[in-house]
């Protein structure tokens, strides 16, 4: 919760990456806000009332996740919401060819983020999906120590510029 609002003011990629972790955390956890308070709340030196509003906050996340049926995958519409305007203002840009800068780094990212839409179950996503998506798998592997080739983190590297490029024509 705290986390989560702070990155939303800072930087929306890396407050939808960090929810996509939150959304995975909470199934992690079989949708147990009990279970969460254990292990992750109380882990937190903060006052009582903090702890109150964290759990409450998880609560809602939970309800809303049944709500949606994303109890096993996919992502809270709050979430896909501002993927979507995320994915507008991109299209926009692209359509404008004003912002010839942006241009540039979508045309080194577009090869990369078609291979990833090819080899996963994205195919029919639109590109900035994919590229969170992405992004947030890469950051599962890195949690994970698994090895990444030099190959594969070029490739991320052109995806992570893009979505920094749009994330900070988003947030001005």
């Amino acid at each position: 919760m705290i986390i989560a609002e702070q990155k939303r003011k800072e930087n929306i990629a890396e407050y939808l990456i960090y929810m996509y972790q939150v959304e995975d955390m909470i199934r992690a956890h079989g949708l147990d806000v009990d279970s969460i308070e254990k292990s992750l709340i109380n882990s937190f030196e903060v006052s009582y009332d903090v702890k109150r509003e964290m759990r409450e906050w998880y609560k809602n996340l939970i309800q809303m996740m049944r709500d949606e049926g994303k109890e096993k995958t996919g992502h809270l519409a709050i979430l896909e919401n501002i993927t979507g305007q995320m994915e507008d203002m991109h299209r926009e840009i692209l359509n404008d060819g004003v912002d010839m800068a942006y241009r540039e780094v979508y045309r080194n990212a577009q090869p990369n983020i078609e291979a990833l839409r090819m080899r996963s179950a994205y195919r029919k996503d639109p590109d900035i999906h994919v590229a969170l998506d992405g992004l947030y798998a890469l950051l599962l592997l890195k949690i994970k120590k698994t090895p990444i080739t030099e190959e594969t983190a070029r490739a991320f590297d052109t995806i992570g510029e893009l979505v920094g490029e749009l994330t900070l024509r988003y947030m001005s």
